[in-house]
């Protein structure tokens, strides 16, 4: 094997860099990623590594969009139930769970986006992650607390509508 091809095998399988007096082109092959010569000027190649595929796990986000668009599908018809029919302990003890992880979820996707550990640090993410973790128990806890011994989120949310 010359010394060029050993290059090439490094840079395809490893993302090497690649020096040398020939340029080293890829080109798709199926699904392998094909290294050539062509004559030239010193040059640098860089290759992707091979895509591996990741198997779909409950706890690792797989599900975790389809989750989160099954709770802002079911938003639309809790709020028109609460619209048309009125305080029902049914529908406010749904808008009391759906509402909070609705945005638990929300805000819990922008610590992950704006506030990583390489940006915020790795104790700043911990405050923020166990921030919202705390807030949104507190949250459920108070819209249970405001169901049963209060009037409701919906009569509430009329109330102060019509304040």
């Amino acid at each position: 094997m010359s010394n060029t091809e050993q290059k090439a095998r490094e840079a395809i399988s490893g993302q090497k860099t690649v020096w040398g007096t020939k340029e080293l082109t890829s080109h798709r092959v199926g699904a392998r990623t094909v290294a050539s010569e062509k004559s030239s000027d010193v040059t640098e190649v860089y290759m992707a590594a091979p895509y591996k595929s990741i198997k779909p796990n409950q706890l690792h986000g797989s599900y975790h969009w389809d989750f989160e668009r099954l709770l802002s599908v079911a938003l639309i018809p809790l709020f028109a139930a609460s619209a048309f029919q009125g305080a029902h302990p049914i529908t406010d003890g749904l808008l009391g769970v759906v509402v909070p992880i609705h945005a638990h979820i929300g805000f819990d996707a922008m610590i992950t986006d704006y506030l990583h550990p390489g940006k915020a640090g790795v104790l700043g993410n911990k405050l923020c992650v166990w921030g919202l973790r705390g807030a949104t128990v507190l949250v459920l806890v108070g819209c249970y607390q405001f169901n049963t011994a209060d009037v409701g989120l919906t009569e509430l949310i009329k109330r102060a509508w019509t304040a």
